[in-house]
């Protein structure tokens, strides 16, 4: 996510929440181009790192800009601009990883101490946390600004300071910084709603072991991972912020389980998800495959999943321990509730049931909600369309499945029938061609479904056109 730019770019949408931040600028820059350094817009890399050609490894490396209002960030929409962001193409390759060295135009900045350069940011030559002290007081005391009048606005809220961990080449300084504030700030008597707040963004790598729970915890520290933050939501609507051509009922319920069954597959892999979802239009699990293959980078590393599978460690709020080293890398995360690697080569084996689980449950979660609606839609039409001398007492009866029957347990009520009793009733209705038709795809669908099959192309276009039309239209057209 560094390389990417992309944790820049969520680190930007959460500092423009609050009133008062103020970003120190690091000691180690990126090469390449920061978002927003140039043009109207922001432009995020591709998730991934390739090799940078030699216009990369140039471009904006004489600048250094830091969060410029005017670099087409929208702070009133920053979700938005997050998602026109990712979308968008990217501008160049990112650079490689590793740590960089510094950027020419900030070579003042490596000699100077973390402290050093965020009293350069607070406009002042002595010790920063004196001023922070002062701007608290302000604050406490309600006491207006003594440096003009552009110092006599009050804030609501005591200063924000914004560290770029991943920019810091000494974890142990950032630590000494946090632990010296907390003391002098406990010392001044600040409560805690008075304190000046520090909010490192970093890798594990960038803090010193102490902030993960080895070695003297702070409890003035508090960790906030990225781990279980990205969610099949946001899959959804980034895939649907890139919209897909006007179309039909029906077409656009087949692109509605399309963009599930890419989510779904995809999970935590924001790039393939974007890429086989302009490469692959629908079809069957084998040219899913094919797809999911032409998009995804070189061959993995072998990742070992053999951790212990507990239902706690995806929905907890950090990467459980033996899982640490593999989130470090960016190859795991916690993603709906499941923990999933973030390349999905293991789905490329055609051995392996994996894959298909995946487009089952893409396919329950779009149509089976649907073609409930169809199931309740229709039972409300039963009474109206029974056969002569017919009662709903017998057609319930006659609706039982054979584990009921065998059971002698008693008939559903009629609302609770599922759509493969009415079917099995079914006979018992006056129905057109095409409702008993309509009748059929729905539960031969709902049947597979259930059973962890996933629906073939045809199926889903059978489907597709059976929930799109109301069941007494039929013999109107």
């Amino acid at each position: 996510m560094v390389d990417s730019g992309r944790a820049e770019l969520f680190l930007r949408e959460l500092y423009n929440r609050f009133e008062e931040p103020i970003p120190v600028p690091g000691t180690i820059t990126l090469p390449a181009d920061r978002p927003g350094d140039h043009g109207s817009t922001v432009a995020i890399p591709p998730q991934r790192v390739t090799a940078p050609g030699p216009e990369a490894a140039s471009a904006g490396a004489s600048n250094f800009t830091l969060w410029h209002d005017d670099d087409g960030f929208d702070a009133d929409d920053p979700y938005g601009a997050m998602l026109g962001s990712l979308v968008a193409a990217p501008a160049g390759p990112p650079p490689p990883s590793g740590r960089r060295g510094p950027a020419p135009g900030v070579a003042a900045l490596t000699s100077m101490s973390l402290g050093e350069r965020l009293a350069k940011e607070l406009g002042v030559t002595g010790d920063p946390l004196s001023e922070l002290i002062r701007r608290a007081d302000r604050i406490r005391h309600d006491v207006p600004g003594d440096d003009g009048p552009e110092d006599d606005a009050l804030p609501s809220a005591p200063p924000l300071i914004v560290v770029r961990g991943w920019e810091e080449d000494s974890p142990d300084e950032t630590g000494r910084l946090l632990r010296t504030a907390h003391a002098t700030f406990r010392d001044e008597g600040l409560d805690a709603g008075h304190r000046p707040r520090f909010l490192i963004a970093a890798r594990m790598g960038d803090l010193p072991t102490s902030a993960f729970g080895v070695g003297p915890s702070h409890d003035h520290v508090t960790p906030h991972w990225w781990w279980r933050v990205w969610t099949r939501l946001d899959s959804e609507v980034l895939l649907a912020w890139r919209p897909r051509p006007n179309a039909g009922a029906a077409e656009s319920l087949l692109h509605r389980v399309t963009d599930a069954v890419v989510a779904e597959v995809c999970g935590p892999d924001i790039d393939s998800a974007l890429a086989l979802r302009e490469t692959w239009k629908g079809g069957d699990l084998d040219s899913l495959r094919r797809a999911l293959a032409d998009i995804l980078p070189g061959e993995a590393a072998a990742l070992d999943r053999t951790w212990p599978r507990r239902m706690s460690t995806a929905h907890a709020s950090a990467p459980s321990a033996e899982l640490r080293d593999a989130w470090s890398t960016g190859t795991v995360d916690s993603w709906d509730g499941h923990v999933r690697p973030v390349l999905g080569h293991h789905l490329l084996d055609p051995d392996s049931t994996e894959l298909r689980t995946l487009v089952c449950h893409a396919q329950n979660r779009v149509l089976l909600p649907l073609v409930n609606e169809a199931r309740t839609a229709f039972i409300d039409l039963v009474p109206g369309l029974l056969r002569k001398e017919i009662s709903l007492d017998y057609f319930r009866e006659q609706a039982r499945s054979q584990y009921q029957v065998k059971k002698q347990l008693p008939a559903a009520p009629l609302v609770e029938l599922e759509v493969a009793d009415l079917q099995r009733a079914s006979r018992l209705l006056t129905l057109t061609t095409e409702q008993r038709r309509r009748l059929d795809i729905l539960c031969d669908a709902r049947n597979l479904l259930s059973h962890l099959q996933p629906l073939a192309h045809r199926q889903l276009m059978d489907v597709a056109q059976a929930l799109i039309r109301d069941w007494v239209a039929d013999d109107g057209g």
